[in-house]
């Protein structure tokens, strides 16, 4: 009969080191400093690693702002060490169904972890590549499909005989040059992903508004007692 691996005990130390790095996460979570939010719960997973209840805590941290590979990684570690762990195993669950889903709920609703500069920076690069802003943000699924479809429209329209040619070729002052009329399609469908693209991400850096709540400001008339 095989006897089962022991479990690692975890260094004490460092477990009070990362549910400090924990605790401040959260904090940045709630004033919505997501990118600060996600580094600090990387760095508890580091002072911990063979902390199964820990790391289980910064998965589930990490989706919630959005960042589901890392965090079905992190929870494969967790799940690694503590099988038999409901915790774990329900954390597990829901990253794996993350996984799944992918990155297509609601359209817009994906900046959910996204913060405002991020959101903004990437709505600046898709009006320039329509999917390079999703990508940045590691929303790939939906950048590729986004930035795919448009190149492809894009290959389609130069290499339609008389197509993009003839519209350079009309624009050089050659009126009577032969033109393809089929060209049109591929250039409105460019025009679509762009504007679904530039829609998509305008609308995440929206939602992803910049924590702009008024803090009481510290009393400096006070005698010193």
């Amino acid at each position: 009969m095989d006897v089962p691996p022991e479990r690692p005990e975890p260094d004490l130390k460092g477990s009070e080191a990362a549910e400090r790095l924990v605790r401040q996460a959260r904090l940045a979570q709630t004033r919505g400093q997501s990118q600060a939010a996600a580094d600090l719960y990387r760095q508890a997973a580091a002072a911990a690693p063979e902390d199964a209840s820990l790391l289980a805590t910064v998965g589930e941290g990490l989706l919630e702002l959005r960042r589901v590979q890392e965090a079905k990684r992190i929870l494969e570690s967790a799940k690694a060490l503590a099988p038999d762990d409901a915790n774990v195993e329900r954390a597990f669950a829901k990253a794996v169904l993350a996984a799944a889903a992918g990155e297509w709920g609601a359209f817009p609703s994906d900046a959910h972890g996204l913060d405002y500069a991020s959101a903004k920076s990437a709505t600046v690069l898709t009006l320039l590549v329509p999917g390079l802003g999703q990508l940045v943000v590691g929303q790939t699924s939906k950048g590729l499909l986004l930035g795919g479809g448009w190149l492809l429209c894009l290959v389609a329209a130069v290499l339609l005989p008389n197509g993009v040619s003839g519209l350079l070729r009309m624009a050089m002052g050659q009126l009577s040059a032969p033109l393809n009329l089929a060209v049109l399609l591929p250039l409105a469908g460019m025009f679509v992903f762009w504007l679904v693209a530039v829609y998509d991400m305008n609308a995440q850096a929206r939602k992803a508004r910049p924590d702009r709540r008024e803090r009481p400001k510290p009393p400096v008339d006070l005698p010193f007692e």
